[in-house]
């Protein structure tokens, strides 16, 4: 933490929050307002503490490589020369020659999805003295923006659960600590949360409009290019919320919804796959083959380095990454996703966090399980196109990092993106099943 960290972070929190208060009428109702702000300072908080444990604690990682090795020689390019700066943000996978001197020292120059988050960082530096902190903050309000797309749109959906609704998508604290700072998570969540508003908005609310639109394209641009992962889990899910809205409209019988859903669904999925085989012709690094090939790989390199380092390592059962060996890793790739780790596999002070909230997501679970019973949990999930979105994006991005990660550590960052959403089908759930009863 250097001098401009001090001097220029607490200015650009005083901007941000005098910026909150002034969009906040324009943004919010009664029901939301008083979230608008404390919301937006838990962003801050995990924004700030994730520079903290990875500075003191970790002593480097991703998030200070981004600064170390992208955003502060952007910087120095910038003291040396404005152009040259503007040649590093804007260069794709040759080095620029006006800058190649700079352009050589960033790590990640020629990986596009990381080298997004140099450009951001990058850019961000120019305007904060190459502040680390001050970048994370505007880090935190880019999340934030985002999340709040989110929590309005499923608060709109559904708006007697408010406060669960708020609980879910703004103060789950792993998603407010992994998702607030420099880092790709940061920002493919925020562009996660627009993606969704947007879709709602056109489909839910019927408001084609031309800002929508552009909102729905630019975030799955986002999502594409830096965690394609992400976008191909959405498919069938997205896809799914589209024909469930529509046909539920036009078939009124809950018991032939429930029998006709399958068949969409089973056409959602080989849709996915008929997606992903064209995405493999196009690029050889995104065919389905090259994709399971790079799961093996990182799930075996992850779960080396965690035992010979004694970190936080997981094991699905075996090394078999063929299509059956992936059929048989599903049930357990989406639970360790979901509920694990368990409490006896802590291993650090921030794997405890992980698994305080793991268990929790599996009490609140299993009570709602409990309480609407197995079969009417399963029927109103159908009966719903959002929660039937949202619980297939669930399952299949689980299945899609359970399988690849092996490593507690590296699980709780990637996450991130379903915990919000699991838990508001949840609370959703519930609230749909008790209200029917009344």
């Amino acid at each position: 933490m250097g001098l401009q960290d001090l001097i220029v972070t607490p200015v650009y929190l005083l901007f941000f929050y005098a910026l909150a208060y002034w969009i906040r009428p324009r943004v919010t109702n009664r029901d939301t307002r008083k979230y608008f702000i404390p919301g937006l300072t838990v962003k801050f908080i995990g924004a700030i503490s994730l520079g903290l444990i990875y500075q003191f604690y970790y002593r480097g990682g991703d998030t200070l490589n981004y600064y170390n090795w992208g955003a502060s020689i952007v910087w120095e390019a910038f003291l040396d020369s404005p152009l040259k700066a503007v040649s590093l943000i804007l260069a794709g996978q040759e080095y620029p020659n006006d800058a190649f001197d700079y352009a050589s020292r960033i790590i990640f120059f020629g990986d596009l999805p990381s080298y997004s988050i140099v450009r951001v960082a990058g850019l961000l530096s120019i305007f904060t003295v190459n502040s680390y902190y001050a970048i994370s903050v505007c880090f935190g309000a880019i999340s934030f923006a985002g999340t709040w797309a989110l929590f309005y749109a499923l608060y709109k959906y559904c708006t007697p659960i408010v406060q669960k609704t708020a609980i879910a998508v703004l103060f789950i604290p792993s998603v407010f600590f992994w998702g607030s700072g420099i880092l790709k998570d940061t920002i493919t969540f925020s562009a996660l949360g627009f993606f969704i508003y947007s879709l709602l908005e056109l489909v839910k609310w019927k408001k084609v409009m031309a800002l929508n639109f552009i909102i729905l394209f630019f975030s799955s641009y986002l999502l594409y290019h830096i965690k394609i992962y992400i976008s191909l889990s959405l498919i069938p899910g997205a896809v799914l919320f589209v024909y469930i809205f529509y046909f539920s409209r036009a078939v009124k019988n809950m018991v032939l919804k429930i029998l006709l859903t399958p068949i969409l669904l089973i056409g959602v999925i080989y849709s996915m796959y008929f997606a992903a085989l064209k995405l493999g012709e196009d690029n050889r690094k995104y065919s389905l083959d090259a994709m399971i090939e790079t799961a093996r790989v990182s799930a075996e390199w992850l779960y080396h380095v965690s035992r010979v380092e004694g970190g936080s390592g997981y094991s699905l059962g075996d090394d078999d990454f063929s299509p059956p060996g992936l059929v048989r890793k599903f049930v357990p790739g989406v639970w360790v996703s979901l509920f694990r780790p368990y409490l006896w596999e802590v291993r650090n002070p921030v794997m405890l966090l992980t698994a305080v909230e793991s268990l929790a997501l599996f009490g609140l679970f299993v009570f709602t399980l409990f309480k609407i019973g197995v079969i009417s949990f399963f029927g109103d999930i159908l009966s719903d196109p959002l929660i039937s979105f949202l619980l297939l994006f669930t399952i299949v991005f689980c299945f899609a990092i359970g399988v690849s990660t092996f490593n507690f550590g590296s699980l709780a960052r990637y996450r991130i993106p379903v915990i919000p959403l699991f838990a508001y089908s949840l609370f959703f759930v519930q609230f749909e099943r008790q209200n029917s009863k009344r």
